[in-house]
């Protein structure tokens, strides 16, 4: 009965993601991030190389660690703005007396958007020509990120115009954990507390050794144990308003 009932669920999403063009574009967003980076990169850097003498090339890692952080972001918000209007709607009553239950649709909620999440991350990867994006470390994080994010705004947001509002909160958050990460040795852990850093970091650490060393294992450990803890809090909170 529970496949039947996901495959229900799957369809519904995709009825949602075909009538909403917000959740469409975030979608389609995904695909052109790794569009840009696979054609446009390229282009840019051969241009303003061409016409300004500026070589991108020292900054490709960090330009790719950025754009893998928008995927889990934009994964992420579509998830939740969908359980925004499932909280609001009380459809999570309806499941919990099915068959599925709530544990099913937490199961479901938090599976569909690591799984969206991963491959696009994984299309990236073989797409890309760094060493660093063929290292799965960094993409093991970064796929937890889609359901942490979903977890924020369906917990956190009240209804899904302040989930919108949010999904800029969590940009800055990524974007600060970008800018953390450029700071200089100790005061670039001062983002240590925001999700992205964890994997931006392992990224950059892995593309400076070019092969997985015990530090990048120690780093890994921490990201996950702390995306884990985030991840365990979102639930917690989100199942008890429903």
């Amino acid at each position: 009965m529970a496949p039947n009932k996901y495959s229900a669920l799957l369809r519904q999403d995709l009825k949602n993601g075909l009538r909403d063009p917000m959740l469409m574009l975030i979608f389609i967003g995904s695909l052109l991030i790794i569009v840009v980076f696979r054609y446009g990169l390229p282009l840019l850097s051969n241009w303003l190389f061409a016409k300004l003498g500026v070589d991108l090339q020292p900054y490709h890692s960090h330009i790719a660690a950025f754009l893998l952080s928008l995927i889990p972001l934009l994964i992420g918000s579509a998830a939740g703005l969908l359980m925004l209007d499932e909280k609001d709607e009380r459809i999570v009553d309806y499941y919990a007396a099915t068959p599925l239950r709530k544990q099913g649709y937490f199961i479901y909620r938090l599976l569909l958007p690591v799984t969206l999440c991963s491959l696009f991350l994984l299309l990236f990867k073989g797409v890309s020509d760094n060493p660093s994006a063929h290292s799965t470390l960094p993409l093991l994080l970064l796929a937890l990120e889609a359901p942490l994010y979903a977890l924020f705004l369906a917990s956190v947001a009240s209804n899904k115009v302040e989930g919108l509002a949010l999904t800029k909160f969590i940009s800055l958050s990524v974007l600060g954990a970008i800018c953390s990460n450029l700071a200089t040795a100790p005061w670039h852990w001062l983002g240590s507390w925001l999700p992205a850093f964890w994997p931006f970091q392992l990224y950059l650490s892995l593309g400076h050794t070019g092969s997985i060393q015990a530090a990048h294992l120690v780093q890994f450990l921490m990201g996950l144990a702390f995306h884990y803890l985030l991840l365990y809090a979102g639930l917690r909170c989100f199942s008890r308003q429903i």
